[in-house]
């Protein structure tokens, strides 16, 4: 089984998932996949054509990458798989898109995933994914009026695996139109700094050098904002991890490290916020 293929079996198998979680409602969701560098050049040979980017992606010269196309529904996904997931190329001097005659258009997010896969090779990957997804409890937990700063803050102390599994974080934006090359500009920006990215009141994208892991970006803060969210039902607040508790790491990799002191509670407050 050849590459291509093998990797439109695996974006399906992360769509039907996600579909199933209920996180990809109609055609909502999107995913791509940065293959890597001189993978499957012949199927190239075939009649294709070209449209020029707005702006150049001279980090994606060359190369191809396999994204789902507008419209998709991740729910059907496995029936298409050769039509609705499709091999996009950027050409060598990296100004234009290059696609396969009568191929499908990319999503509509297209613009962001370009230019967040373009950031991950400028960090060294050899190959990136991109997961976007409406997941139910992070749509909700972004609609609040709280800045961005604290719903980071807050998202960070959910659980304890959020700062293993994310050790770059979360990033909140403010809302931004769809589909527009300046949300995909933001977009980049934030992941210089970040493991995944919330879209506030439309929904998640997770970073990662290979599918799976951009999708546990995904699942581990949809679980943050579900946790936070049944923690402000039940105690009227988020409750979280205390300053602390942040600190204290892993006894089994501590071991030799001075930094780490067995203190009694210290008593310090969650350092949360209060949603009235």
């Amino acid at each position: 089984m050849d590459i291509i293929q093998s990797t439109r079996e695996d974006i399906c198998r992360i769509a039907t998932e996600l579909a199933r979680t209920g996180w990809a409602e109609a055609n909502a969701g999107n995913i791509s996949v940065l293959l890597p560098e001189g993978t499957n050049d012949t199927i190239w040979e075939n009649q294709v054509f070209s449209d020029s980017l707005p702006i150049p992606m001279p980090e994606l010269a060359g190369r191809t990458f396999l994204v789902t196309c507008a419209w998709s529904r991740f729910r059907t996904l496995q029936q298409k798989l050769d039509t609705e997931i499709v091999p996009v190329r950027i050409s060598s001097d990296g100004l234009k898109i290059i696609r396969l005659e009568g191929s499908k258009y990319p999503t509509s997010e297209f613009s962001t995933h370009l230019l967040v896969l373009a950031g991950a090779v400028n960090r060294g990957w050899p190959t990136a994914s991109l997961v976007h997804t409406h997941s139910t409890n992070m749509l909700a937990l972004s609609s609040s009026d709280l800045p961005g700063e604290m719903l980071e803050d807050a998202v960070n102390r959910s659980h304890p695996e959020v700062s293993l599994l994310l050790g770059r974080g979360v990033r909140f934006l403010d809302y931004m139109t769809p589909g527009t090359w300046e949300l995909g500009v933001e977009t980049a920006k934030a992941f210089e700094n970040s493991d995944c990215v919330i879209w506030r009141k439309h929904g998640i994208l997770g970073l990662g050098r290979d599918i799976d892991s951009a999708c546990d970006a995904v699942e581990v803060v949809e679980k943050a904002a579900r946790l936070l969210l049944l923690e402000k039902s039940a105690f009227g607040k988020f409750v979280g991890l205390k300053d602390r508790e942040l600190m204290l790491k892993d006894p089994l990799a501590q071991e030799d490290s001075d930094e780490y002191i067995d203190e009694p509670d210290d008593g310090l407050p969650p350092g949360l916020p209060v949603i009235d």
